[in-house]
């Protein structure tokens, strides 16, 4: 996540999801991703704040981790 992850490492959790995996399957499904690559930001009651979708670069991660902070 292009070191946003060691920014924010005490606010936000940060998963990486291998799609292949029956767990990564799971979060698929609860958070509406059909394809890959995708980031998705979800608030703290679980509700989805964005989708990114691709490679987004480290701006559009960063506007998106600050929006569902605010």
């Amino acid at each position: 996540m292009n070191g946003l992850e060691v920014e924010w490492e005490d606010e936000v959790d940060f998963l990486y999801v291998d799609a292949t995996t029956v767990d990564g399957g799971a979060l698929q499904s609860r958070y509406g991703v059909r394809g890959h690559p995708v980031m998705v930001v979800v608030d703290e009651a679980g509700v989805v704040f964005e989708r990114l979708y691709g490679v987004p670069g480290e701006a559009a991660m960063r506007e998106a981790v600050v929006g569902v902070l605010e």
